[in-house]
């Protein structure tokens, strides 16, 4: 009968126990550090050029600056007049982890007299090229010194042929894109002679 007695007491402490260690142990608090990456859709301007008639050059200046993100290009220039105008280019690479659909620009303006009514643009993109593949090697971006070697109405010497937005560009690919801002003739005169800025923003989504 004591042994008995002596082995369910023995028992019941082994179950009380076993029951501790198990609630002790879904109790406890666990920590884990670590780093979780994300991926993102991301285009930006690695590059970009001016390029404009000697003319304009003599009564306009014109600087350019690139945002810290490289998202947006801000062009300010001064002495606008009927016919003023620029080819922007821009280098392009796809830098998220995700192919991305390539859009044309966002266009934003800091004018007076609502100047921005004036503006016309086009846009042409050519690409999109291997990651390996350098600006430096390509017809479009590193022959084109001159603005003749570009027209408003597409027609260029280039072999290449432009892309129609919007197009697939995978992580890495690169894309070069000219632009055309040209001021039409219809300026009014309380705007000529005033200092623009336009903000050139690349547009871009998840390709899907």
């Amino acid at each position: 009968m004591n042994q008995k007695l002596v082995a369910l007491t023995t028992l019941i402490l082994i179950l009380t126990s076993i029951a501790g260690l198990a609630y002790s142990h879904w109790s406890d608090t666990i920590y884990i550090n670590g780093t979780i990456k994300m991926a993102h859709v991301g285009i930006q301007i690695t590059s970009y050029k001016n390029l404009t008639s000697k003319y304009v050059m003599r009564y306009s200046t014109i600087t350019s600056e690139l945002s810290a993100d490289g998202r947006t290009l801000t062009l300010t220039f001064d002495g606008a007049w009927p016919c003023w105008f620029i080819w922007v280019g821009l280098a392009l690479q796809n830098k998220g982890t995700l192919p991305a659909m390539m859009k044309p620009p966002d266009y934003g303006y800091e004018d007076p007299n609502g100047f921005k009514d004036y503006f016309e643009t086009k846009e042409y993109f050519y690409g999109s090229y291997p990651e390996r593949t350098g600006f430096g090697s390509l017809e479009v971006w590193a022959e084109v010194k001159v603005p003749e070697q570009l027209r408003p109405d597409g027609t260029t010497t280039f072999t290449t042929k432009p892309t129609t937005p919007p197009f697939t560009t995978d992580p890495g690919e690169k894309v070069v894109l000219w632009i055309w801002i040209h001021c039409k003739e219809t300026i009014p005169n309380n705007a000529m002679g005033k200092t623009v800025k336009i903000f050139i923003t690349v547009v871009d989504d998840l390709a899907v």
